[in-house]
């Protein structure tokens, strides 16, 4: 019988040896040591190296998800639940790269459109695209939801890319008034293409109830 405390450590633990070594230097050696069990253990409970990962990085997206509706459902103006959501994505990537690359590895690397982050991007712009909607009722979904997917992929390659020169759009964002500053652009970008042909904005400004 397998022991659901044991398993999710082991789950927990192969979170942090993704974050500590990267998707590339990965072995079931690796995660073992991390989680302080063998690697029979490993294999018990989740059979190969590889539904192992799968599993540890499905996770990381269910609390990105479970993040997400947390902060579109405060009861704040729209722009207010954007900016936080946006700075809790960019401050994510700064924390924790490795996780954001191993999830972009498939996609990226691999070539493949069916991935977990494929499937989460749409669930995340499925979630905030309902928010929109309500503020802006006319609004056309194809342009919101090509809005939201640019501001994600925006988001997620600024934060990835290392300190450098002064000029360089990955420094910016770790300014935290720089950041700032973007985040608000972005936010403008999603809002105009809520406003669009028909979007007009419903006179409170604030959240209509769900």
């Amino acid at each position: 019988m397998t022991d659901p405390a044991t398993k999710a450590h082991i789950l927990e633990s192969t979170i942090g040896a993704i974050e500590k070594h990267g998707l590339p230097g990965l072995t079931t050696r690796v995660i073992a040591a991390q989680a302080g069990v063998n690697n029979a253990a490993l294999h018990y409970y989740f059979g190969t190296k590889e539904a192992l990962v799968d599993a540890a990085l499905a996770l990381t997206l269910d609390h990105m998800l479970a993040d997400t509706e947390e902060i579109l459902s405060r009861p704040i103006a729209v722009e207010e639940r954007l900016r936080a959501l946006l700075a809790y994505l960019i401050e994510g990537t700064f924390a924790f790269p490795n996780l954001i690359r191993a999830h972009l590895w498939a996609p990226l690397v691999e070539g493949s459109s069916e991935s977990p982050f494929e499937r989460m991007q749409e669930a995340w712009a499925d979630r905030i695209w309902r928010e929109i909607r309500r503020e802006f009722p006319g609004a056309a979904e194809s342009a919101v939801r090509l809005a939201l997917h640019t501001t994600l992929g925006g988001v997620v390659f600024l934060a990835l890319m290392p300190p450098g020169k002064a000029s360089s759009g990955g420094l910016a964002i770790r300014n935290k008034a720089a950041r700032g500053r973007y985040i608000a652009q972005l936010i403008d970008f999603v809002l105009a293409s809520g406003r669009g042909r028909g979007g007009t904005r419903r006179r409170s400004g604030r959240r209509a109830p769900a």
